[in-house]
């Protein structure tokens, strides 16, 4: 590749935009693909292979390669932006800090909790006991339709959504080991813990990228034999980095480029796929649908600027660039995403299921329509800007 077109392709990436239409492409692919050719598509990306060690590592699989090992580089590269801000940006202010985290923990709840109310009022199980399916946000949608909006939305913003979002997947992660819908390790958590801790003592005296590189691989193999979602060692990774070089700050660019040019695609078209074959559409799976768009929009909204309202109230404010208005249309966009939504579903109702096909659904159309809710609110918000 000439030095010409790797310049194109890397401007490209970098454009505001790039992001949303990417993770597009990757939605439409899926759906598209999973509809007219679903045997090709589960055995492109669902089909297992053999070999132990792969088995052992979680990628023995289309599937699990993008999930367990692509996204650690998308998380990675949010770990890295939160370890800057976190030094010397807007996050440095522990009271621009916290709102995010009570507002995630705040989404959570208030889906949690509409899914039960609905569910008992509707007389859908499907519901009440599947309260933790629209609990959880996806970071990577979120964040590819937020670069629709552009620059014209403060970068403040931004900032906050993604300390909510990596807040809130944390936090998920915590309640599908509580509830017993992933067995966690606890040694393997300690191990990680400990980890850290070492991490965190070598990059105060040095640093360098190979420590950091070290840190990343060993924090991911923690979380996998914890049974714990392994990118997520990716934030902790980043958050080590101290920007004391200009190699940390290279490596964040190049990190981005990798996650919007590569990840976003890949992972849009492994988690969007539907089993349309064991949709049943009868009265009880419209419900499930149009139920949980209702409870996964309304109750991230109402949830999330519940937990800010809380933040404030504890004199924890929030930066003066954010509005009211620009945080409901913020929130709106936290109802997008089925990944972890997805794992709770496969583990109450099994992936072949009526009720995982009809959740994978309602999944979908809130995200479509929280993000044409969040888009919209974000754009007439700044249109004057």
């Amino acid at each position: 590749m000439t030095r010409s077109a790797g310049r194109r392709i890397t401007d490209a990436i970098d454009h505001d935009y790039s992001a949303a239409l990417f993770i597009s492409a990757g939605v439409g692919t899926a759906l598209v693909w999973s509809a007219l050719g679903p045997a090709s598509y589960r055995r492109v990306f669902d089909t297992t292979w053999s070999n132990s060690v792969l088995r052992n590592a979680s990628m023995d699989s289309v599937h699990a390669i993008v999930l367990n090992g692509l996204m650690t580089i998308f998380f990675f590269a949010i770990g890295l932006e939160l370890s800057r801000e976190l030094r010397s940006g807007v996050l440095a202010k522990t009271s621009h800090a916290l709102p995010p985290v009570l507002g995630a923990l705040g989404g959570m709840a208030g889906t949690a909790l509409l899914s039960v109310v609905v569910g008992v009022v509707a007389h859908s199980p499907a519901l009440r006991r599947g309260w933790g399916v629209p609990m959880a946000t996806d970071i990577a949608f979120t964040l590819g339709v937020v670069a629709i909006v552009g620059r014209r939305l403060p970068s403040t913003v931004r900032l906050f959504l993604l300390t909510l979002a990596v807040a809130d997947d944390t936090f998920s992660v915590i309640v599908l080991g509580f509830t017993g819908a992933s067995h966690v390790r606890e040694w393997g958590l300690v191990s990680f813990a400990l980890l850290i801790i070492v991490a965190a003592a070598i990059t105060r005296r040095t640093s360098r990228f190979s420590v950091a590189l070290l840190a990343l691989v060993g924090l991911w193999a923690c979380l996998l034999w914890a049974n714990v979602e392994a990118p997520l060692a990716g934030v902790a990774a980043g958050l080590l980095v101290s920007f004391k070089s200009d190699w940390a700050n290279r490596l964040e660019l190049s990190m981005s480029r990798w996650s919007t040019g590569l990840v976003l695609p890949f992972f849009a078209l492994v988690a969007c796929g539907v089993e349309w074959h064991s949709l049943a559409l009868n009265k009880a799976t419209l419900v499930v649908i149009v139920g949980l768009v209702g409870v996964r929009i309304v109750g991230k909204v109402l949830g999330i600027v519940g937990g800010v309202a809380l933040a404030r109230a504890f004199k924890f404010r929030l930066h003066p660039s954010i509005t009211w208005p620009l945080l409901a249309g913020v929130s709106t966009l936290c109802a997008m995403g089925i990944t972890v939504p997805l794992l709770f579903a496969s583990t109450l109702f099994g992936a072949g299921s009526a009720t995982y096909a009809a959740d994978t659904l309602g999944l979908l159309l809130a995200s479509v329509i929280a993000g044409m809710l969040g888009v919209t609110t974000l754009h007439q918000l700044t249109r004057h800007d």
